[in-house]
């Protein structure tokens, strides 16, 4: 996974320490165009917006690090900018630009400190493919 802080030129810093991905369903709002012409009683609708999703990155947290640090920076800037995210075993990937919701920290005595990032998905997404 990794960001860039401007669009052009487009310079992507890897994340360090991701130990996974998810991306929430996207979906499609749907809007009612049932009316007194509608036959058997049947709704009617048609398309209407739709809704990009989330990306969940779920890292082991350290300290200082500066792909960390940089990303922390672009939460607070609230500004959307762009991610790629490439699949493991040459998968392909998805390419999106994205505004960082969250970043939320867990410090547990027994196990490795970890961050998961929240990124809202702003615009059209991109399928990246790779050569078979």
């Amino acid at each position: 996974v990794s960001y860039a802080t401007v669009a052009a030129p487009t310079i992507f810093t890897p994340i360090v320490g991701v130990t996974s991905v998810a991306f929430s369903g996207d979906k499609v709002s749907t809007e009612k165009t049932t009316n007194m012409s509608t036959t058997s009683g049947v709704d009617t609708y048609i398309s209407g917006t739709q809704e990009p999703g989330t990306c969940d990155i779920k890292c082991t947290y350290e300290p200082g690090e500066p792909s960390q640090v940089g990303l922390e920076a672009v939460r607070l800037a609230g500004a959307a900018v762009p991610f790629e995210v490439a699949y493991p075993l040459s998968l392909g990937g998805k390419n999106f630009s994205g505004i960082v919701e969250s970043a939320t920290i867990s410090l547990p005595l027994d196990k490795l400190a970890t961050i998961d990032y929240k990124v809202k998905l702003s615009g059209p997404w991109t399928i990246v493919t790779t050569g078979a």
